[in-house]
């Protein structure tokens, strides 16, 4: 049997300017365990810059598997935001599973109500990305009412929002946060399935006037 282990994710250095609503900064960080996310005082992070970081987490949580030398992935430990402009890497730390302390959930939210400093108006539709049912077992603990928002980039967890399920959404948020076409079927259609059939979860994203 695969021993888990749970990861902190947190900034390593900045080798440009980060141009979020909130600018990441070294030692900002987030935890995974067990398949869950878990933002320290319910964030934000950076969306695309989690997008970047999604594909390897969910390897990375298994670091008793076996290896092979050749892979670059069991060699990497920091991944890097997609962003030219910002160049954020990430590191990710392996760790021995229950070891981190966290903040009693929820946590406070807080979304800014008007872009920063130096930040472009004109800020995307506010997200929010709510649990509507639960038709089966989800064993990440996902339950009805459940929420994350998006904020611009910047995204808060105010409870452990499941790893899996928030790859699933990632890809349409951009586009669900910006002006569709009505021919498009995100025009009409707002709610994301997650891809495990046994846990029927089904999330509902909201358009939120920031």
């Amino acid at each position: 049997m695969i021993r888990m282990n749970e990861l902190w994710v947190s900034v390593d250095h900045i080798k440009g300017i980060c141009t979020g609503p909130v600018e990441m900064s070294p030692g900002t960080g987030f935890l995974v365990r067990k398949g869950r996310l878990h933002f320290p005082h319910g964030g934000p992070i950076c969306i695309f810059a989690l997008q970047n970081l999604l594909p390897f987490l969910c390897i990375k949580e298994r670091e008793d598997r076996a290896k092979d030398p050749a892979d670059w992935v069991d060699r990497l430990h920091e991944v890097q935001c997609p962003d030219p402009k910002g160049l954020v890497d990430w590191r990710i730390e392996s760790r021995p599973l229950g070891s981190t302390a966290m903040d009693a959930e929820p946590y406070p939210v807080s979304p800014p109500t008007s872009p920063r400093e130096g930040q472009a108006s004109g800020t995307p539709n506010m997200l929010y990305l709510t649990v509507q049912d639960v038709e089966g077992v989800c064993p990440a603990g996902m339950r009805p009412g459940v929420r994350a928002i998006l904020y611009g980039s910047s995204l808060y967890l105010p409870q452990a929002f499941c790893l899996y399920a928030m790859a699933a959404l990632i890809p349409l948020l951009p586009a669900m946060q910006r002006q569709i076409e009505s021919d498009d079927w995100m025009a009409s259609e707002n709610v994301v399935a997650c891809p495990d059939p046994a846990g029927g979860v089904m999330i509902r994203i909201d358009r939120v006037k920031a």
